[in-house]
């Protein structure tokens, strides 16, 4: 089979994985499921997916060859923690409000984070934590909230059946008192404004979280390794028209041993347009270190050869 080599087949492939691994006989099951059982079954339906689809492991390979830099990791871990995304993005469905608490409560390090923040809003400044597409993403928001600071991210739903999902179980979650409140600015929906919303949510001196490692109209040449991408997804200027104190992270929630994860807040300084070197310098140090978690690299990295894709806000 021939390697990927247009957006089209990007988004089909990438479509066609997300709809097998959420399926809708899984979803309609999945309340009644033990986490370890959801584990186990989205590893599995992860690992045959790659199994009967060359081509999107010779995308993973040839990633990771171009980057260059990237130390060595195997193909079949990598796709262990695909897998993981989906297991970490279906959770909360199979918990509800209460057990997930429990479960971000015992299994995921929040401290150092939680501290930062606080000092953050005591300066009386907004909060920006950009996310790349690594490791478990999916906790960043549940975890913040479960610590009660209330949020905003700013994603892309691949479906409205995703986008109602998501709005119900933030509801809810909040509804329970145990979680602060989630807001969603949906990129690309039509009818909205999500740079405008992007920047509201900073003048009101509030925390968004959004991703970093994408291209859109407003991205700009930055490195990676031993090449160029386009990244920043205009955070840079959304920086600049905000015009409030800001505080800028890099959020990366990286999963440990034992089934355990820990929130690293990277703070980054300077300019905005310094900011996006920071984001993109402290992403390389965390690819360095755990380079199956990047899982960007089953997706088509924007390289700036004239070969990437022009994409825009988060799919989920």
């Amino acid at each position: 089979m021939r390697i990927l080599n247009s957006t089209l087949d990007i988004f089909i492939t990438s479509m066609e994985l997300s709809r097998y691994l959420q399926s809708p006989e899984l979803l309609s099951s999945i309340a009644s499921m033990h986490p370890d059982v959801l584990r186990d079954v989205l590893l599995g339906r992860t690992r045959q997916w790659y199994a009967e689809h060359a081509d999107a492991r010779q995308l993973i390979e040839s990633n990771l060859h171009r980057l260059g830099s990237v130390p060595g990791t195997g193909i079949n871990a990598f796709i262990d923690h695909v897998g993981l995304h989906y297991f970490e993005k279906l959770l909360a469905l199979c918990l509800g409000a209460e057990k997930f608490r429990s479960f971000l409560d015992t299994h995921v390090d929040t401290g150092r984070a939680v501290s930062m923040l606080e000092t953050a809003r005591s300066e009386g400044k907004a909060v920006l934590c950009a996310a790349p597409h690594f490791g478990a993403v999916e906790f960043i928001a549940p975890s913040l909230a479960s610590r009660g600071f209330e949020l905003t991210a700013a994603l892309r739903f691949k479906t409205e059946q995703l986008s109602q999902a998501a709005h119900a179980h933030a509801q809810a979650f909040a509804a329970s008192g145990l979680f602060a409140a989630i807001s969603f600015i949906e990129v690309g929906k039509p009818g909205t404004h999500a740079a405008l919303d992007m920047a509201a949510v900073l003048r009101r001196k509030s925390i968004l979280l959004t991703v970093f490692d994408e291209k859109t109209d407003y991205s700009v040449p930055v490195q990676l390794f031993s090449t160029q991408v386009w990244g920043g997804a205009g955070l840079d200027k959304l920086l600049t028209f905000c015009g409030v104190p800001t505080a800028v992270f890099a959020a990366f929630m990286v999963r440990l041993s034992g089934g355990k994860y820990r929130l690293d807040l990277e703070q980054v300084r300077g300019e905005p347009n310094d900011a996006i070197t920071g984001m993109y310098a402290r992403l390389e140090e965390k690819a360095r270190r755990h380079t199956e978690q990047w899982y960007f690299l089953h997706e088509e990295i924007p390289f700036i050869d004239g070969t990437s894709p022009d994409s825009a806000g988060a799919a989920v």
